[in-house]
């Protein structure tokens, strides 16, 4: 059995067993810095009103609010421009806007971009071999003997088009240091060119090639020609234990920025009024290159996905991170969100396509302005940054003398309960879960030493809870009605935390803390409710969001999906009851924990 299967394995039966600590075979190196809050955006787009770009207010207001009002959609951030002029851009409390993101996959296009700016500079063609691109690495690996000549057809076109057909794929990220040494010895399935398989380690194998010709990483390299020259910096891209720009995923990016990526792509490649990036490569990387065999995005280009109007393309990632882009109305849309979707083909993705696809048509020329329609859209805009909106107060009488009474009853039964625990520390009965939530562990290598106390504070009416998770102390403050945020250390990386509360009471009349603790960096964020059941105990009821597709994808890695073709593993789970399997990883996701007080 292969190592990369039996590093899987081994990963998935230590999270379901709650293990903590360094996890998988992969060294863990701290990478990530905080986001810088300091620097102001540099070349930001204009900002205007809708109307002043031929875009009704009210739209983009019916559009938002359908968003929203989706069970099952979590959006985090979003922004959209016509004729390169934001016209909406808001965060989704407690996701605050202009905050870098995760990208994952979306930055495969800028890695395709890098990619495009060697072949403008003559130093590299398509049709160039892998194995002759990256020759001492080649030389180094033991590539099975049945597929030696196909690797010997691998080519740059390959890579882009997502056709190589190589075995190794997103879970070789746990199963070792060396990726490149380990992609090349994985088996190929089919002859490279022949069929679409999506594959992030192929973008790894790209990033290697430009660190090869130009004996630096991807990103600095991408710095120098694309990003400092269009102004963004706040930027941030991960490399892999052996130092190569990860090309598939590990990119935190602002909307802001990831639109001027988008952009410059629908201006073949000109960005104030510079060439930067050949007319010719963007052509052709917008427009179809292979059959991707999937109904809601059934042609990709070079590391980019054709998307639903004529000549659109789209730069996507997993959960709804998302550049629409759209030449023929000179429109961009930049979506940051946390769903079950892992390609452009969810619930977000339809509602976006209804409301952009190819009936819409937005007027040419400037509307009147709607100030009455500007502020609604506004007002609405405030409300879902959780900023305070002013409402007209009845003045007597009937629902609003219920309702301020039931208001100061909760008051009175929140500061009741958080003053009888201020002070407490609780003890965790085990100690195998974490604040990170299970998939940003495993995408950053970054796993929880375990919490195990639990404090509370409440002072002048602010609710703190403090973890201890290791040897780290993590202090999170709690809002009611808005996030509150704080920066979290863990273990030597800086991420922001923003945490909303909410007390209510269950059947039983238990006190019950419901917390959303979002990463408002990242697409996944943590549920904790917290049960008072007793004078001496609670109980924490741990989830994440989003679930479901964590438990999908890690069954589909582990057995016949996503690349994995290797027969051992096909017969080892298919006498596996599927439930079992679900059941068993569900309960890793939604830990239950007691603790007692001290």
């Amino acid at each position: 059995m292969p190592g990369t299967d039996l590093a899987v394995i081994q990963l998935l039966w230590d999270l379901i067993n709650q293990k903590t600590g360094e996890l998988g075979k992969v060294d863990f190196l701290p990478q990530k810095p905080p986001f810088d809050f300091q620097s102001p955006m540099e070349q930001p787009f204009p900002r205007c009103s809708p109307e002043a770009q031929g875009v009704d207010s009210l739209y983009l207001h019916r559009f938002v609010s359908e968003l929203v009002a989706h069970p099952s959609i979590h959006m985090h951030q979003v922004m959209i421009l016509r004729h390169g002029h934001v016209i909406y851009e808001g965060g989704f409390d407690p996701y605050p806007a202009g905050v870098w993101h995760a990208t994952y996959s979306m930055c495969k296009s800028f890695t395709g971009m890098a990619i495009g700016l060697l072949i403008g500079d003559g130093k590299l063609s398509l049709d160039d071999h892998l194995v002759e691109l990256l020759p001492d690495q080649w030389a180094a690996a033991h590539a099975p003997l049945l597929s030696l000549l196909r690797y010997r057809e691998i080519t740059v076109r390959h890579l882009l088009t997502m056709s190589t057909g190589v075995a190794f794929n997103e879970a070789g990220a746990i199963s070792g240091n060396d990726w490149v040494k380990n992609y090349f010895e994985s088996g190929v399935k089919f002859q490279p060119g022949t069929q679409f398989e999506y594959n992030s380690m192929n973008s790894l194998m790209l990033s290697a090639i430009v660190s090869q010709i130009t004996g630096t990483t991807m990103f600095e390299f991408l710095k120098e020609r694309l990003f400092v020259p269009m102004g963004i910096r706040k930027v941030f891209w991960e490399t892999s234990p052996k130092g190569l720009t990860k090309g598939g995923w590990g990119m935190f990016l602002t909307e802001e920025d990831a639109a001027k990526l988008g952009y410059l792509y629908m201006h073949s490649g000109v960005w104030n009024g510079k060439q930067l990036i050949s007319r010719d490569w963007v052509r052709a990387a917008v427009s179809p290159q292979i059959k991707t065999d999937q109904a809601a995005n059934p042609e990709y280009g070079y590391h980019l996905w054709m998307d639903c109007r004529p000549g659109s393309f789209c730069y996507n990632g997993m959960l709804g991170q998302n550049v629409h882009c759209f030449p023929d109305i000179d429109m961009v849309i930049i979506t940051n969100a946390g769903n079950a979707e892992v390609f452009q083909a969810g619930v977000m993705t339809d509602i976006l396509r209804q409301y952009f696809g190819p009936t819409y048509h937005p007027s040419e020329k400037a509307l009147p302005e709607n100030l009455s329609a500007f502020r609604t859209l506004q007002r609405m805009k405030s409300q879902l940054a959780g900023e305070p909106v002013t409402h007209m107060m009845i003045a007597r009488g009937g629902w609003n003398r219920h309702h301020t009474a039931a208001r100061v009853s909760a008051a009175k039964r929140t500061r009741d309960l958080f003053r009888g625990v201020n002070g407490v520390t609780y003890h965790m009965n085990r100690s195998g879960v974490g604040l990170f939530p299970l998939i940003m562990q495993v995408v950053h290598n970054n796993y929880t030493n375990g919490i195990s106390e639990l404090t509370f504070s409440w002072k002048q009416g602010l609710l703190t809870l403090t973890f201890q998770e290791g040897a780290q102390i993590h202090v999170i403050p709690v809002g009611f009605g808005r996030g509150k945020q704080a920066n979290l250390n863990m273990n030597g990386e800086d991420y922001l935390v923003s945490t909303r509360g909410r007390l209510s009471m269950n059947e039983d009349m238990v006190p019950v803390l419901s917390l959303q603790i979002a990463f408002p960096e990242e697409a996944t964020e943590r549920q904790l409710k917290i049960f008072f059941t007793g004078p001496e105990q609670i109980e924490l009821h741990w989830n994440e969001s989003p679930g479901d597709v964590i438990i999908a994808d890690t069954i589909e890695q582990i057995t016949i999906g996503s690349g994995n073709a290797n027969p051992i593993m096909e017969n080892l789970f298919s006498h596996m009851n599927p439930d079992i399997m679900q059941r068993t990883l569900q309960s890793a996701i939604q830990p239950v924990v007691t603790a007692e007080r001290e």
